[in-house]
């Protein structure tokens, strides 16, 4: 479909769990705590947004450049090539060589980081961390207000967040503009605990999909959706 990048890859059914793909002009939120699945989430979503022809940029709090290289490389997610052609952008939060800064006026230089928002999508892990230190509800809505901007010149910004690394009045502004909302967290299905992604709301949804989704994560094989785990 013309309004959606597809993520759609031949090892699993990941994309027509969450309606195809990633509707253009979507401002998405993945919740959950640490270890819930958002990054890997994100890093499927990655791929199959690359393996589509679709440019990205991913903005890391956590991995330097080799280390996401490492990490995708580990999940069977190889793109090397993407770095290189320029396909994928990655920023990270920690430079390997450079003084890392103290985190102070990120969301200022995130909305004046133009750079980041030229790729078709652009997915931010962790935005939680990346603006704890300076977010409040009026600087939210200045972010809010810019993705906003971005999404409707039809590309797509997608973030994770961490509950309780920013004040609760900041987390409701981005909850309530974000017209997609998922929430990752750990749940038991009989004797095995695994990855659940919940969709709570999904404005944009070009075809059907569903609320609940359970994955495991196997290495060089990446995300693995469990069907029978939600039947």
């Amino acid at each position: 479909m013309v309004n959606l990048y597809s993520v759609q890859i031949e090892n699993d059914e990941f994309h027509k769990k969450i309606g195809g793909g990633i509707p253009k002009g979507t401002f998405g939120l993945i919740v959950g705590e640490s270890g819930s699945g958002k990054s890997v989430v994100c890093q499927r979503i990655t791929y199959g947004l690359l393996k589509n022809d679709v440019s990205v940029s991913y903005v890391s709090s956590q991995l330097t450049t080799v280390d996401f290289i490492k990490q995708m490389s580990s999940l069977g997610y190889g793109i090397e090539k993407h770095i290189i052609s320029g396909r994928l952008k990655f920023f990270p939060v920690y430079p390997l060589i450079s003084e890392v800064k103290k985190r102070e006026r990120y969301i200022e230089r995130l909305i004046s980081g133009r750079h980041i928002f030229e790729s078709n999508v652009i997915i931010i892990d962790s935005l939680s961390a990346l603006v704890k230190f300076d977010i409040n509800p009026n600087s939210a809505i200045d972010l809010v207000s810019f993705i906003k901007r971005i999404a409707a010149t039809g590309k797509a910004v997608i973030a994770t967040v961490v509950p309780g690394e920013i004040d609760e009045a900041s987390f409701l502004e981005l909850e309530s503009a974000a017209t997609f909302l998922a929430e990752c967290s750990l749940r038991k299905f009989g004797a095995d605990i695994k990855n659940t992604m919940t969709i709570k709301k999904y404005n944009l949804a070009q075809m059907q999909y569903q609320k609940q989704i359970a994955f495991r994560v196997e290495p060089k094989i990446g995300l693995v959706v469990e069907i029978a785990a939600v039947a």
